[in-house]
């Protein structure tokens, strides 16, 4: 397995995603930070039903024995706060608190707050909180009795589910990596569009664009998309004038070669034997000149969407036979052997004069580069959905660099070749014609392989 596609470093979109998300993080944190040092402003609010209860359940110090002496109230406050998980502490008439250990200076202005207001209250300084206060009398005095260490109050206006320390910080963190990720998202998507587009303008589909998703944004990527698409229109133009031109020019020179061909043969009739090498050599050029005017319009036919399939269910067993017996036919000359093999008939469904001249032009490739007395295998087999037919020559093989680019029109690996360079292209038109695939690979033991791949005939 490839882990690298998990590296979120390894995308523009994670890299955005991950640094505005990080700095939205350390914004929050810093925040955070001097909003805690700076707040001093202390909270009064209501009790809750957590505080109701709290206090209904908390133990009192025994106080009531001791209301004669303050000393020995202030004795007794400070050793059962020592002992207690909640502070009880006294507040007189004169605000003098009463209790250990002592609270910061600033408390005794928020308890006198709470005094002066009716009912419990809930007072809160930073992270300590107050409950009080509840009146008393001791020794002839009027106290005010106040619990510390209480439940802190909810945040102002926010929801109660945020009182958490632990949710505020989660819910920080979900909404700063959803922006993040949004923010990411709206930079990314039209540079994957932008990609997949190129991808499809490279193998071939002229066209493919960009679309409105793009195009209509109002930044740099939407200017991007929309030079993109006006080089692909301008492109597929070029092409299409290439692809034209190519089909006129080659139906204009077969009237001409046909011509030619035709006083060749008045020629020949009447011309003097010693003519007849001359001859011989120019029927030699205008028969090639016609083969190459065919496949060129041939070719020019698939490009152009032009190429009509006639299916019909056909055994493939039968035309590798008819394509091997061809060849072995071709190749008397250079004693070749010709070795078929069919594993078991094959019924799909295809156009038989394409598909035959498909493996035809593969076939006579494999010919033209196997040595003289060498041997050229055609297999036919099967599997559950495909028919596999595979050429395997005894030649020199093919750079795996260049293994993609046999299959190019006009390209020869060999330029000493005479051929045209558009057999095998033609051949990949007609087997992608049909939905199969056709690829070449080297053998282990020397020589190219071409493995030619087509659907079976349902139920076949």
């Amino acid at each position: 397995m490839n882990w690298r596609r998990f590296n979120p470093f390894g995308t523009v979109f994670g890299k955005i995603w991950l640094s505005f998300w990080l700095t939205l993080l350390l914004i929050v944190l810093a925040v955070a930070f001097v909003s805690h040092q700076v707040a001093q402003v202390y909270q009064i609010g209501a009790p809750n039903a957590t505080h109701i209860r709290l206090l209904n359940r908390v133990k009192l110090p025994d106080i009531d024995r001791l209301a004669s002496s303050r000393q020995e109230l202030m004795d007794e406050l400070e050793r059962f706060n020592s002992e207690s998980r909640y502070q009880w502490y006294l507040v007189d008439d004169t605000y003098h608190l009463l209790g250990t250990p002592q609270p910061p200076r600033r408390i005794l202005v928020m308890l006198s707050e709470m005094m002066d207001m009716e009912g419990l209250r809930v007072g809160q300084w930073r992270q300590e909180a107050w409950l009080g206060p509840i009146s008393m009398s001791f020794g002839g005095e009027m106290y005010r009795l106040f619990l510390r260490g209480v439940p802190t109050l909810p945040p102002p206006n926010l929801p109660l589910w945020l009182d958490s320390q632990w949710l505020r910080v989660i819910f920080g963190l979900f909404v700063s990596g959803m922006m993040s990720l949004v923010l990411a998202w709206s930079f990314t998507r039209p540079i994957e569009r932008l990609r997949r587009v190129s991808r499809q303008l490279a193998g071939g589909s002229l066209d493919a664009r960009v679309g409105d998703s793009v195009t209509h944004r109002s930044d740099e990527l939407g200017q991007l998309g929309r030079d993109f698409d006006e080089m692909a229109e301008r492109l597929q133009q070029l092409v299409s004038a290439q692809q034209r031109l190519l089909s006129n020019v080659s139906h204009e020179l077969r009237s001409p070669l046909t011509r030619l061909q035709i006083a060749l043969g008045i020629v020949r009739q009447k011309a003097p034997s010693d003519l007849e090498n001359a001859l011989n050599r120019i029927e030699r050029e205008s028969d090639r000149l016609e083969s190459m005017i065919a496949q060129v319009l041939k070719l020019s036919r698939f490009e152009n969407d032009m190429q009509h399939l006639e299916t019909r269910e056909l055994q493939l067993d039968d035309l590798v036979r008819h394509v091997a017996e061809d060849a072995r036919f071709e190749s008397k000359n250079r004693q070749l052997n010709i070795v078929d093999r069919i594993d078991a008939p094959v019924t799909v469904q295809g156009d038989p004069p394409l598909l035959h001249s498909a493996m035809e032009n593969v076939v006579r490739n494999a010919l033209r580069f196997s040595p003289e007395g060498g041997r050229l295998d055609i297999q036919l087999s099967a599997d559950k959905q495909h028919a596999i037919v595979e050429i395997c020559d005894q030649g020199p093989g093919v750079p795996e660099d260049k293994l993609e680019r046999l299959f190019d029109p006009f390209y020869r690996l060999d330029q000493t070749n005479s051929g045209a360079g558009l057999g095998l292209n033609i051949a990949r038109h007609a087997v992608q014609a049909h939905k199969g695939d056709i690829r070449a690979y080297n053998r282990s033991e020397g020589g190219l392989c071409v493995r030619i791949t087509l659907p079976k005939s349902a139920g076949k």
